[in-house]
């Protein structure tokens, strides 16, 4: 079961296999304050111990360096994403991963391969990036990865794992579907105060699928489009027909959010390990379960890695406003 979706930017629903894909939009303005200094590992954690979420910058090879990890973009498009997410869900955000400083502690990984090799995986890349991630010593126990790749991919825009396989990487691709009138690039990053667009939704409902939601457990699961709402389009996880306009997080609070989550539901996202204020204990089914898999291979085994893997999508960017 995949819990990616894809969106194109007439709002209609591309099904991909009989699944659905998610992506976010491309390009980037300076946000919040620039970074003194490029960092190529993991900082000292301002709450060592706690589940987090950590931020990767990542380039191929062969692709432009823009420094978006230290110009202030990063930071500023996920200072308004966590605006728009405490805004949606009652006062909750991510727990990101922040420095002893208390800054948004985002890493730089040049990658080994051009982007070609990685767009060769199609809808698969995440995997082929998580692996090069993983190796490159992002492997920390009690963190998921977010990471935003600067470069192309020929059908996706992003990409979350499956619901139960537990993997610690989602991709975000900064120029995915390049040169098509769906490119991700048209929709820009937004600053710290500017309101969240379609970047800042499309990373928090990235994250949110890798921690497992939503669950098919709840009444209005999208039965065609796992992982997914499919009754009111301003749901954060959402996929549907109409346009998705994210407002609120599960707003009847009974899918997989707050006090009515359904009964035969045994997880609940106000209960996750990675969200703040802490409510709860939880994380993704089988977390990091298959690590191991993935530190033994090489992403330039693709024939290889698509036996282990499950189909996967994105979503395209909606319209553009004025």
């Amino acid at each position: 079961m995949l819990t990616t979706i894809r969106w194109f930017r007439l709002n209609a629903l591309l099904v991909l296999g009989g699944v659905l894909a998610a992506c976010g939009g491309g390009g980037g303005n300076p946000g919040s304050a620039p970074s003194d200094s490029r960092s190529l590992a993991d900082r000292p954690d301002r709450e060592p111990g706690l589940y987090q979420v950590h931020v990767i910058y990542a380039v191929p090879s062969d692709r432009p360096d823009r420094r978006l990890d230290v110009d202030g973009t990063l930071s500023g498009s996920l200072a308004s994403a966590q605006a728009f997410f405490a805004d949606a869900g009652e006062g909750i955000a991510l727990r990101l991963d922040e420095t002893l400083a208390g800054a948004v502690d985002i890493s730089f990984l040049a990658l080994p391969r051009p982007d070609a090799d990685y767009a060769e995986f199609g809808l698969f890349a995440r995997e082929a990036i998580q692996s090069e991630v993983l190796n490159a010593g992002f492997n920390d126990g009690r963190k998921l990865y977010l990471v935003y790749y600067d470069g192309t991919n020929p059908a996706a825009c992003g990409g979350a794992p499956p619901l139960t396989t537990g993997d610690p990487v989602t991709v975000l691709y900064l120029n995915g579907l390049s040169g098509t009138a769906e490119a991700c690039e048209q929709n820009p990053l937004r600053r710290a105060d500017e309101t969240a667009g379609y970047w800042e939704w499309a990373a928090i409902h990235e994250v949110v699928h890798a921690l497992g939601f939503a669950d098919p457990c709840g009444p209005n699961h999208a039965e065609e489009r796992p992982g997914h709402t499919g009754d009111l389009n301003f749901d954060l996880m959402y996929a549907g027909t109409e346009p998705w306009l994210p407002t609120v997080v599960d707003p009847g609070q009974d899918d997989y959010f707050g006090a009515n989550v359904a009964a035969g539901c045994a997880r609940n996202l106000l209960l996750s390990a990675f969200i703040t204020p802490q409510s709860g204990d939880q994380v993704p089914v089988n977390f990091r379960s298959r690590v191991p898999q993935f530190m033994a291979q090489s992403s330039a085994m693709p024939d290889a890695r698509r036996a282990h893997v499950l189909h996967q999508g994105c979503i395209l960017p909606p319209p553009q406003t004025e």
